[in-house]
């Protein structure tokens, strides 16, 4: 956990992202089992490991899964609004059935996220980028609106994006 950021910063860009790559079928359960009650244990989980004046309550966080396609499920989480530079509106997850190799996962899950960035050069102060299974943020472009429709689009335009140079 980086102490010195947010406790959203924590949960978005750290802890959900590395629980989704690693055991994405259970994720998925438990999401479609408890959906937001899972969300916010695990913003509470995050929450316990920061300072008491990082904790901060989780309104406004939620979510919503769309099948894509027959195999492709997209979670877009909506997190509280962004109180600091970095802070996220919103995290995109794309979960497809895991497939292995032998013994080995083949990693076939992505992750997005759009955030606040007060340095942007953009007129809309946002970054957009991609988290690594092991949640490494690789900024993708920014002046994104800060809206789930937007968002959604810009991240179905990544996926599809994907899919095309696939079967090329």
């Amino acid at each position: 956990m980086e102490k010195n950021k947010s406790l959203s910063w924590n949960f978005t860009f750290e802890a959900i992202p590395l629980l989704f790559h690693k055991s994405t079928d259970t994720f998925m359960r438990y999401l479609d089992k408890d959906g937001k009650n899972f969300l916010i244990f695990y913003w509470n989980y995050v929450g316990d490991m920061l300072s008491e004046e990082k904790r901060v309550s989780p309104a406004g966080l939620g979510y919503n899964i769309e099948q894509v396609d027959k195999n492709t499920k997209l979670v877009i989480i909506t997190l509280p609004t962004p109180k600091e530079d970095g802070d996220p509106y919103f995290l995109a997850l794309v979960a497809r059935p895991e497939r292995r190799f032998f013994f080995v996962r083949l990693p076939n899950t992505e992750s997005y996220v759009l955030h606040r960035d007060d340095q942007s050069v953009h007129e809309i102060h946002t970054g957009f980028g991609y988290l690594s299974p092991r949640a490494i943020y690789q900024p993708k472009g920014g002046g994104v609106k800060p809206n789930k429709l937007e968002f959604r689009r810009v991240v179905l335009n990544k996926i599809t994006k994907k899919k095309a140079e696939k079967k090329k």
